[in-house]
């Protein structure tokens, strides 16, 4: 059930205000919830190159055809956006982020220099934390977890990160609209 604060954006027809709610809402039990397992330096200490993604903290195993497709359309956004933030392809980003998320990885974008960027995705996990239609958008909140090399110079690291994807109903791509990293 939405909130009345929540309602009033939507009646006001704010796309981007809306997703920004909906993250702080999703984000903030997941961030309490793993305050505690994210504690870890010593694991980190022990990650190999064959290391395993760290568990799902909220998320759940796709129950059906529709989630899988889901999940499979985050993962290819997940690399494509890595490609195109190694390639620092401002373009690409535009068409696979929304307007407010674009802006922000376009004023990130000076601060990781002018050499080249390569990032090597060793293991990745997609779980599904949530699933909403609200208002004109479809949102999906997707935990992602696995282990990734930046250089040739550094060794493998895990990450944890959820995102907020969003679309129109009807076939749109979607889009990263929130990213949150928790680890």
């Amino acid at each position: 059930m939405l909130s009345n604060p929540l309602l009033a954006l939507l009646q006001r027809g704010s796309p981007s205000a809306v997703v920004a709610s909906l993250a702080l809402s999703v984000l903030t039990p997941l961030l309490v919830a793993g305050a505690t397992r994210l504690r870890m330096p010593l694991a980190l200490a022990r990650w190999t190159r064959r290391a395993a993604p760290p568990r799902p903290l909220l998320a759940r195993a796709a129950r059906g055809h529709a989630e899988r497709a889901l999940l499979r359309a985050a993962r290819e956004q997940f690399l494509r956006l890595q490609s195109a933030w190694d390639a620092a392809d401002l373009d690409a980003l535009r068409r696979l982020t929304t307007e407010d998320m674009f802006e922000e990885l376009a004023a990130e974008l000076p601060a990781r220099g002018h050499e080249p960027n390569r990032t090597e995705v060793l293991a990745l996990e997609a779980h599904l934390i949530a699933f909403e239609a609200v208002g004109p958008l479809e949102l999906a909140s997707i935990e992602f977890s696995g282990v990734v090399r930046e250089s040739a110079r550094r060794g493998p690291a895990p990450f944890r990160e959820v995102w907020m994807l969003a679309r129109r109903p009807g076939g749109e791509d979607w889009r990263l609209a929130r990213q949150q990293a928790l680890m």
